[in-house]
């Protein structure tokens, strides 16, 4: 016994240790990424492709490690310190946050940031050195983004109007969701030092961090919304879910995690958030929806080119390439799976498996051709300490830093790459789960079989537990 307690008394310092080297050098990661561009160190997808790997023995010091009061800290610091480096670097992967500037400076001058697009004449008065130059379709767009976004935009630009400000406020959100995650850990009786599978997740440090993508405004909400829904208050998790949906609107199918639990009254409040929302926007008419129309046709949702599944089983399978087809096809699909959970779901926790099962599915459908558009999955992958979608969202952070991420037939081989591996880390998520189910069921009373059986195959493949 004193042995023990003499190894943990060193172990919980080793492994603190352990993690102040890997952070160490993940943040030096994180330093070079940002000037890769200027100055070619050893290659950006290298960065990306070593942080995977510190992220990794990371994970596995704080899962299998001891640990103590310092820890998380550490963990904590770390992942801010990586937040730090992109905040204060010129955003280089995307020039979405020169918009999102751009669209609050709109409205602050009493302008609806629908109404014109950034090159209009009208709006000549608001142009300066550093953002308008970096605006993406600046010439022919008007704004994509819905009104919770608008809002988001407007509130921080009357506190910073510059890059920097606009990070630092997704950066804010991610705190939300860290505060929310670690609500949800301490549910699960999970250690709190596994929010270092959200904290140091190098597709959140690069997407938010560095590139400030909105997607951080949607986490945050998610992640509260999970919180209250294992605390039991339904109505409040629809409220936050579509409090997401006005800043990018693919939350909304969220709510189907809630299969029966959905009522008449649920869905006349998320109706009304949504019509309240677009209402503070409306003097424009249909003109609310911004570059929505323009934005399915540039990125090749009305021909189908967008749609890794359709073009793969166009190619191989020789089946025709309808996109209408297709789309009816997933939608089948994601309704299936929100009826299954209707049928069999009961409790909080299976609610958020299937809300992991349809983010992944839609997102697998759609095929994006942006890495950010992958975040939406890691909160409920670390709710739930699903591994595959782990890897599939740290398959995103590396292959979208390779040269493979060019829209065209590279992207087509890159996702096949992509979704292979993901799809065999969930044949060996599958086998795993039934040959510990098997052997738990083959060591019991057989009148104690039939429950266990139904346990290893129904909850806990639903919610995606760790084999611990």
């Amino acid at each position: 016994m004193r042995f023990r307690s003499s190894v943990a008394k060193y172990s919980a310092p080793a492994t603190n240790v352990g993690l102040l080297v890997l952070g160490a050098a993940y943040v030096q990661y994180c330093r070079d990424g940002v000037v890769e561009y200027r100055h070619y160190i050893h290659g950006y997808s290298m960065d990306v492709l070593m942080q995977i790997l510190l992220y990794a023995g990371g994970f596995l010091l704080v899962v299998f490690g001891v640990t103590n009061r310092w820890t998380l800290r550490i963990v904590l610091a770390v992942a801010l310190a990586t937040r730090l480096v992109g905040i204060f670097a010129p955003a280089f992967l995307s020039s979405d946050v020169y918009r999102y500037v751009w669209d609050g400076k709109v409205q602050a001058a009493g302008i609806n940031p629908y109404r014109y697009i950034p090159a209009d004449p009208h709006l000549k008065f608001l142009r300066d050195a550093q953002i308008y130059p970096n605006i993406n379709r600046k010439d022919y767009a008007h704004t994509i983004y819905p009104p919770g976004a608008q809002i988001v935009f407007l509130g921080v630009t009357r506190i910073s109007a510059t890059e920097a400000g606009m990070k630092t406020a997704m950066v804010g959100f991610e705190v939300l969701a860290v505060w929310a995650l670690l609500g949800i850990l301490k549910f699960f009786g999970r250690r709190r030092e596994e929010i270092l599978l959200y904290a140091w997740h190098p597709l959140c440090v690069w997407g938010i961090g560095s590139s400030g993508h909105v997607d951080a405004v949607v986490i945050g909400l998610v992640s509260v919304g999970a919180l209250a829904l294992l605390r039991g208050k339904i109505m409040r998790f629809a409220v936050w879910i579509m409090a997401a949906a006005m800043v990018k609107m693919y939350p909304l199918l969220l709510l189907l995690s809630l299969g029966r639990r959905i009522s008449i009254r649920m869905i006349a409040l998320c109706a009304s958030i949504g019509v309240a929302g677009y209402a503070l926007y409306s003097s424009v008419g249909a003109g609310v929806f911004g570059f929505l129309g323009g934005y399915v046709q540039e990125e090749g949702l009305k021909t189908g080119s967008r749609y890794f599944l359709l073009t793969w089983a166009h190619r191989y399978l020789h089946l025709p390439e309808w996109p209408a087809l297709y789309v009816l096809f997933c939608a089948l699909v994601l309704a299936g799976i929100a009826g299954w959970g209707l049928v069999r779901q009961r409790q909080p926790k299976q609610m958020l498996g299937m809300a992991l099962a349809l983010t992944v599915s839609a997102t697998i459908f759609f095929s994006p051709h942006y890495p950010w558009y992958f975040l939406w999955i890691v909160p409920f992958a670390v709710m739930l300490r699903y591994l595959p979608a782990i890897v599939l969202t740290v398959e995103a952070a590396y292959w979208f830093a390779t040269s493979l991420a060019l829209p065209g037939e590279r992207m087509f081989r890159m996702d096949e790459y992509m979704y292979a591996i993901f799809f065999a880390a969930v044949a060996v998520d599958v086998f795993v789960r039934w040959w510990r189910g098997s052997r738990t069921s083959s060591q019991l009373p057989d009148r104690q079989r039939s429950g266990a059986h139904a346990r290893a195959y129904g909850e806990r493949v639903v919610v995606g537990e760790f084999y611990e």
